[in-house]
């Protein structure tokens, strides 16, 4: 950094600390550490962190090398700073707080539900999550929102009504709602603020506006009121999955559930226990209702973003979101509220109890075949035509909504059909997947793991990472790795200078992160240079023309690709690849490629 002039250094940086004792939020520190700008997406259309990092005003990413000091501020720190601190410093001390009262796998998912703060949750939790499909429950959004706002709402105007005189006099619905926006945004505040947190803030607040202006509170108006308002504080917003999922999931719900419950023309039941047991039956009914729209209205979003499907999300939801809403969340507002007292310890005990609960059923439904399905990624037009089949089937309030079953079937057809790509090449060259006759992906090189899994979750593949059969077809050796791909076209990845005299020869498609000499002749050439100026690229093999496309550069087709390359089985024998037994590549640097990639 000491050669970077003072105006172009980046203005926040990401550093992560292996050994984080003895600091705190606030302090001033110094160190060593070892930067790196911001990585694009592993592939074109794949999870962009630069993207990201960015309208964060995150210029570089990387870790401490060596010890951490902490120094003296070279001026008082502002006010801003002090308050983050202390309410950074606060969250900290409760979640270990619930942690400790809960203990075991439900303390660390119970503190998250209060806190945000999800560091004590371990993967294995967050696979069993995952699987049930109510993952969503421990990234706090707009179900802990509403839950939270509701909970607040109903105590106030419940201690409210206990006075006739308040009750009679006072205005007391308009009360209980200003209590429940004070609540919500002490709330969004003290969870860490996270985006997904401040959209559903803003759209609780909205809806609780619409309470004090004698306004209905559920209307597709005050939904749209919300998406603007987060639209002109983040537009970037509209291209991630939370905003998409959130506004989609809400809108669906707006517009379809109302028409699949039907008003009965009975008359109430006469006794208590038929009139208990009715209710229970209609809040069971709410649930698999709103959960099985949800699923469906969020399901492209999840196909294009994330490349995975929980089929039995309907089961996992209808079982764990009850206690959810009636035990966890309003234990957790109760908590919080005796926090303050010392008298917090027995609430947690009982929503931890509840939480665990929700492991069971969790662990259970995640324990059927298939729970999670990996699906290949869905291209820009189905997510296009899907996004504008749900606008069209919840904006209109006639029958012209059921017009979407046209955007529908051609988006659903473009899904079934997707297109993957039959060669991944990492941004800095340190390894590729590539198609083998066999169909699936080979691994070569030495990619991250997690940029591994982006390429596997891509193609619809459901394997590990760390899976050996990944690279039992590539025929390797010390000098680089050839993999006969679709077509019978060879595929080389170079690693020592001594492979491209053989491989520039045979090879329809080289990769390589070293310099190819400038007697290197083939079909297509991504080296240092090219990568350089590309970063992580794609190629799909077609029958008049090869796709190519570039994170940086874009897509273009190179008819060429097609012609003049020796095939497998026209090669002499001679040159063809003799299959040597796979070794540990030797020309890369043993020190680990900081990728900067978000847990």
């Amino acid at each position: 950094m000491k050669d970077v002039p003072e105006a172009e250094r980046p203005t926040r940086a990401r550093i992560s600390v292996r050994n984080g004792e003895g600091l705190q939020a606030g302090l001033f520190i110094g160190g060593t550490a070892r930067l790196l700008p911001p990585p694009q997406a592993a592939w074109p259309g794949g999870y962009d962190f630069a993207r990201d990092a960015y309208f964060k005003g995150i210029g570089a990413v990387g870790s401490f090398s060596g010890p951490v000091r902490r120094l003296d501020p070279p001026m008082p720190p502002g006010w801003s700073l002090r308050l983050a601190a202390q309410v950074d410093e606060a969250r900290n001390s409760l979640t270990q707080r619930i942690a400790l009262s809960i203990g075991g796998a439900a303390g660390g998912v119970g503190a998250a539900l209060v806190t945000g703060k999800r560091g004590l949750i371990g993967e294995t939790t967050n696979d069993i999550l995952r699987g049930a499909g109510i993952y969503h429950i421990v990234s706090i959004s707009g179900l802990h929102m509403v839950l939270a706002a509701g909970t607040f709402f109903w105590l106030v105007r419940a201690v409210l009504a206990l006075a006739p005189g308040l009750a009679l006099l006072w205005p007391v619905k308009k009360i209980a709602a200003i209590a429940a926006m004070i609540g919500a945004t002490v709330y969004c505040v003290f969870s860490g603020s996270d985006v997904a947190t401040e959209r559903s803030l803003i759209m609780t607040l909205v809806m609780f506006g619409a309470v004090l202006a004698d306004r209905p509170a559920l209307s597709m108006r005050n939904l749209s009121i919300a998406a603007i308002i987060v639209l002109a504080r983040e537009p970037e917003a509209l291209l991630g999955p939370s905003f998409q999922m959130s506004f989609g999931a809400v809108a669906a719900m707006m517009a379809l559930v109302p028409l699949m419950h039907r008003r009965s023309t009975e008359a109430l039941p006469a006794t208590l226990f038929e009139r208990g047991i009715r209710w229970v039956g209609q809040a069971m009914l709410g649930i698999v209702t709103t959960t099985l729209v949800a699923s469906i209205a969020t399901a492209p979003f999840s196909a294009y973003h994330f490349q995975s499907l929980n089929p039995y999300g309907l089961i996992g939801n209808a079982l764990a979101l009850p206690l959810v809403s009636l035990v966890v969340m309003p234990s957790a507002v109760i908590g919080v509220l005796a926090y303050p007292f010392g008298l917090d310890r027995p609430i947690w005990q009982i929503m931890g109890a509840a939480v665990s609960q929700v492991l069971e059923v969790s662990a259970w439904v995640g324990g059927f075949s298939g729970s999670t399905l990996v699906v290949p990624a869905l291209s820009a037009g189905a997510l296009v035509l899907l996004s504008l089949a749900l606008l069209v089937l919840t904006i209109p309030a006639s029958t012209l909504r059921w017009i979407a079953l046209l955007p529908g079937a051609a988006g659903l057809a473009f899904a079934a059909a997707p297109d993957r790509y039959d060669i991944y090449i990492d941004r800095e060259g340190a390894g590729a997947a590539i198609r083998s006759i066999k169909g699936q992906l080979t691994l070569v090189g030495k990619p991250s793991e997690f940029v591994a899994e982006q390429w596997l979750r891509a193609d619809g593949d459901g394997r590990s990472a760390k899976d050996a059969g990944l690279r039992q077809d590539a025929l390797c050796d010390a000098a680089g790795c050839v993999v006969a791909a679709a077509g019978q076209r060879w595929i080389a990845f170079v690693q020592h200078v001594s492979a491209f005299d053989e491989d520039c020869r045979r090879a329809a498609v080289i990769i390589t992160r070293l310099k190819a000499p400038p007697t290197c002749q083939t079909g297509f050439l991504l080296d240092s240079a090219a990568l350089s100026a590309r970063g992580a690229t794609t190629i799909r093999f077609m029958p008049e023309a090869v796709e190519v496309r570039s994170v940086r550069k874009g897509s273009e087709r190179l008819p060429w690709l097609n012609a003049g390359v020796p095939r497998a089985e026209e090669m002499p024998a001679r040159e063809r690849p003799r299959q040597a037994r796979p070794i540990p590549e030797q020309d890369f640097p043993e020190e680990e490629i900081s990728t900067g990639e978000p847990d």
